[in-house]
């Protein structure tokens, strides 16, 4: 699988990883695994270092338009994605200026640790 989450059972943070090239139905399938697990709400730290992706704007934007959806449902719990592969990193940040009325605490970072530290202190709204 593209995105393994480690361990859902920890209800204090999940942590998925991203590995090789990711597109929308990767990320949908990761999605649909949370909600199966009822863990939509919980923090999750992204650790997409060693991913690609060939998704653009298009697929961002089905991706906002579905996350939209869930959060009328679900309660969205705060999301710290880390990249260093600079389009992966603006895709996260497309996103993350897209669902800001909805998902404001999806925060995108270069390096885990500060990731790490935002979800520890608490995941405020980015602006």
């Amino acid at each position: 699988m593209p995105i393994e989450i480690e361990d859902v059972s920890d209800k204090r943070m999940l942590r998925a990883t991203a590995r090789g090239n990711i597109s929308l139905h990767d990320v949908l399938a990761h999605l649909e695994r949370e909600q199966a697990a009822n863990a939509l709400g919980i923090p999750e730290l992204i650790d997409a270092r060693d991913a690609t992706t060939d998704m653009g704007g298009r697929q961002v934007r089905e991706l906002v338009s579905h996350l939209r959806k869930l959060s009328h449902r679900y309660p969205l719990g705060p999301t710290a994605f880390v990249a260093t592969d600079d389009v992966v990193f603006g895709m996260a940040r497309m996103y993350s200026i897209l669902c800001a009325d909805f998902d404001p605490r999806f925060a995108v970072f270069r390096d885990t640790a500060s990731a790490e530290a935002w979800l520890q202190s608490g995941s405020p709204v980015q602006e």
